[in-house]
């Protein structure tokens, strides 16, 4: 028996794990307001205690999780009677953000909560055992990062199909970006493809994702540029034409934008802490 998955569900798999943790918090404990770059997920195991957001004010317990979005302004803090205690991972990439949107999770709704009945203590299994992980086994914390994502994702109160209506012109700019990103291509090229106008298309795309559809462009190109820098064997302007650069001038401005380094820094890191 043969099955077939769709390309577009696998391409430019582009996970990034950062790090992760645990912590058992003193009463009141607070953290923020701060701003993180990469997608950040904190998993209640016991207690409970408060998200700020930009957007509001939520209270989470045991059994459910939190997510901050890149680029969004957060506090959070322990309840003082009943303190949290969470585990959490910062990650990022294409399949990432997939799976968080997949399961409802969104800069209006953070919130993550498990349908009721479901095998809740799933994801906490396999966020426990990336947790164990010494950070040189990077497979391994990548393997079992998918799992844990999956998890989530099957065990969520608010899931909805990864794949959206294929006609809508978020999915299709989309879909057109991942196949096109390392071409020199504008947001009036993607608003070209999708036969809509350009503002009509950030309109759209900053109601889904905050931004618009020129610093997701720029998102994708960094998350599949990270991936590549991993390779010491690859010069950096290699690589900058790999994800639409024609300039590797342009490419390590627009790096160090979204990463505070330079490319040749952001790989000196990775191999330090590897």
């Amino acid at each position: 028996m043969q099955k077939d998955l769709k390309p577009e569900e696998i391409s430019h798999f582009g996970l990034n794990v950062f790090q992760y943790g645990h912590e058992v918090c003193r009463p009141g404990h607070s953290y923020g307001p701060a701003v993180r770059q990469h997608y950040l997920l904190h998993y209640i195991i016991r207690g409970t205690g408060e998200l700020f957001t930009e957007r509001g004010r939520y209270q989470i317990k045991a059994g459910e999780a939190f997510l901050i979005h890149p680029h969004e302004i957060t506090t959070y803090s322990a309840d003082k009677r009943q303190p949290w205690e969470y585990m959490w991972i910062e990650i990022d990439g294409l399949i990432v953000s997939r799976a968080f949107e997949s399961c409802g999770l969104h800069r209006d709704n953070p919130v993550y909560a498990p349908a009721a009945g479901s095998e809740q203590r799933e994801a906490l299994h396999y966020l426990q055992q990336i947790v164990r992980q010494e950070t040189q086994q990077s497979l391994r914390i990548a393997g079992l990062t998918c799992l844990f994502l999956d998890a989530l994702l099957a065990n969520a109160a608010n899931s909805r199909p990864a794949r959206q209506d294929d006609d809508h012109p978020v999915e299709k700019a989309i879909h057109w970006m991942e196949r096109n990103y390392h071409e020199n291509i504008s947001v009036s090229d993607i608003a070209t493809w999708c036969r809509v106008d350009r503002s009509y298309l950030s309109r759209l795309f900053k109601q889904r994702f905050g931004y618009g559809p020129k610093h997701y462009l720029i998102m994708l190109r960094m998350n599949v540029a990270t991936s590549l820098l991993i390779d010491a064997r690859l010069p950096i302007k290699v690589i900058a034409f790999s994800v639409g650069y024609r300039d590797q001038m342009q490419f390590a401005k627009v790096f160090r934008q979204i990463y505070q380094m330079s490319p040749g820094g952001w790989r000196r890191q990775q191999a330090a802490n590897g």
